[in-house]
């Protein structure tokens, strides 16, 4: 038997075990990570996560004080319609812990604090207050001036007292609400911007 000739081409492409084993192990090194590039890459995540967690008490600070003033302008907004629906004149108080509402009992000729959700009394978090401000004279449903009752009202006509009413949260958050008495309960934009 006679064996044939290897040419150039077949020589070339069989490869000594030596040759494959130094090019198998250059591909496989160059498609890996690094030890000290892995760590770079768990340092800079570490890092990161460090941020979001030390500033995750003050986003959920500003979004508790965002969800209370969205929750008292729904509130004066419904407490307005319901005393148009309703036709009966109703009435809004601050308090020194949180707000409540009033309804007119024509019968009693008095003020009554309403207990029916969603108008019951709201206590707010102890690091927010409320100011109420009523804009010019205001009006009163009582004969005399120094009757007690709420000094904004919601009347059945749609009118309300025209007021500003500010949300607080300590130590820099601050929102305000105002009606001039005719148009929507809508909040004031910070002119200094």
């Amino acid at each position: 038997m006679c064996a044939l000739p290897l040419t150039s081409k077949h020589r070339q492409s069989r490869l000594s075990p030596q040759r494959y084993d130094r090019r198998h192990a250059q591909h496989y090194r160059q498609t890996g990570f690094t030890l000290i590039e892995i760590l770079v890459v768990l340092f800079i995540v570490s890092i990161m996560s460090g941020l979001v967690v030390a500033n995750l008490p003050s986003f959920t600070r500003t979004q508790d004080f965002d969800t209370e003033a969205r929750r008292l302008e729904v509130l004066l907004q419904m407490a307005r319609e319901h005393a148009v629906v309703q036709a009966v004149e109703m009435g809004f108080t601050v308090e020194d812990d949180g707000y409540s509402f009033y309804y007119y009992d024509e019968i009693a000729q008095s003020w009554a604090q309403m207990q029916q959700a969603p108008f019951g009394v709201r206590k707010l978090p102890e690091t927010m207050t409320l100011s109420l401000e009523i804009v010019g004279k205001g009006f009163s449903l009582a004969d005399n001036e120094d009757a007690k009752g709420p000094k904004l009202l919601l009347l059945s006509s749609g009118e309300t007292t025209p007021f500003e009413l500010e949300i607080f949260q300590q130590p820099d958050l601050s929102k305000r609400l105002q009606s001039d008495g005719y148009s929507d309960i809508e909040w004031v934009e910070d002119e200094s911007l």
